[in-house]
């Protein structure tokens, strides 16, 4: 028998098979498909899942085919931030705004958005409100798509909507579904005053499961092809970082985590509730780990992205140039870089570019204000952790 693994992250779908005795087998991966609409980027969880169960099938014939029948897998994604409508019979009838991408104008009151964003909401949900999450692209639904709207049923992050069609079962991880700002971290139910607020009902969002907790078992038709054990289940993954962080505490124990991808997110983990006035200003999420009554102070810098954005502007996307030129001494461009903005003006604002600067000054005096805000938000959060 054999175990899989899967990451569906923003530029990539990964999976890895383990054997039965631990064996790791080798890593597959394909791009993520996305969709351009209006100048803008979708992902389409059907479209994953296809490109996801097409790889599966093919692993399971090739890079798994020694080891027998399938026993079990887990997934995690990217965060619940990006989401799909879905109606009564699962069908995706809207696709997710990637996760850096905002629409034009907001949808969302200035008054609710305010509270949302406000220190008493931030005690309850443990999120700061920001445009790419779901009260705002709910609001942009209901308002530019009405006819849609009528239709949803559920709202569901990608795991999600995969372990729904692997087992027919809606489940939403515990450390994805606080994302949506409707959630009581605490005692992970959903909170009515925020859904009255916005128009919204319980049954909108899958019953709640923790990491590691079972979903169900797989249906032999979702996967044609592939030999499964008898009563081989899904198994919670969640948001991508925190699945990362366990398999990460799983073989090296600590409490401070760096997961750097397309998104980076340092974590800190906390036994307690953290102070949430602290936590509010520095603007940090909080959210749920793999331990019960355990939690984990994130943060986000979507480094990846802003140096494949540099890349692609200064250097034709050409990464092996723009690392040989950060390898040159002599770099110290005196400019500044703003990432804390409003976030629907973009990823960061460069500032004070003076005649003659070099393309590798400017990536270089950004990579040194993603480094120095790290450490400085490393240092609060542990304060308070």
């Amino acid at each position: 028998m054999w175990f899989l693994g899967i990451d569906i992250g923003t530029t990539h779908i990964k999976i890895i098979g383990l054997g039965q005795e631990g064996t790791l087998l080798p890593v597959k991966k394909c791009r993520t498909p996305v969709l351009c609409r209006d100048g803008l980027t979708f992902h389409d969880a059907d479209a994953v899942w296809q490109t996801l169960s097409a790889l599966i099938v093919a692993y399971a014939k090739n890079e798994a085919k020694a080891c027998g029948p399938l026993a079990a897998l887990s997934v995690g994604t990217f965060g619940q931030e990006e989401s799909v409508a879905v109606n009564a019979r699962g069908e995706v009838i809207y696709p997710s705004l990637a996760w850096w991408e905002n629409y034009p104008q907001a949808a969302l009151a200035d008054d609710t958005q305010q509270w949302l964003d406000s220190r008493e909401h931030y005690a309850i949900s443990g999120m700061r409100s920001r445009a790419n999450q779901t009260p705002e692209r709910i609001s942009w639904l209901r308002k530019h798509r009405p006819d849609l709207w009528e239709q949803t049923s559920q709202w569901v992050d990608f795991g999600s909507y995969v372990a729904w069609r692997l087992t027919g079962e809606w489940r939403a991880s515990s450390s994805q579904v606080t994302h949506s700002q409707c959630f009581d971290l605490r005692s992970m139910r959903a909170h009515e005053p925020t859904l009255e607020k916005l128009g919204l009902w319980p049954e909108l969002f899958p019953k709640v499961a923790d990491t590691g907790e079972c979903c169900g078992e797989i249906n032999a038709a979702s996967l044609p092809g592939v030999a499964l054990c008898p009563e081989a289940c899904v198994f919670i993954g969640g948001h991508d970082q925190i699945v990362g962080a366990w398999a990460v505490q799983s073989r090296q124990p600590t409490h401070v985590f760096d997961s750097i991808g397309t998104s980076e997110y340092l974590m800190v983990l906390t036994p307690h509730f953290p102070d949430t006035a602290t936590a509010w200003q520095l603007g940090v999420d909080i959210e749920r780990t793999w331990q019960p009554g355990e939690y984990v102070m994130g943060c986000a810098t979507p480094s990846g992205k802003i140096v494949q954005t540099l890349a692609e502007l200064l250097y034709e996307g050409d990464y092996d140039r723009l690392f040989s030129d950060l390898l040159l001494e002599g770099r110290a461009a005196e400019l500044s870089v703003t990432f804390d903005e409003d976030e629907s003006q973009g990823l960061l604002s460069l500032h004070h570019i003076n005649a003659g600067v070099q393309a590798a000054d400017l990536v270089q005096a950004t990579l040194n204000n993603i480094a120095d805000r790290t450490w400085l938000l490393l240092n609060h959060m542990c304060e308070i952790g």
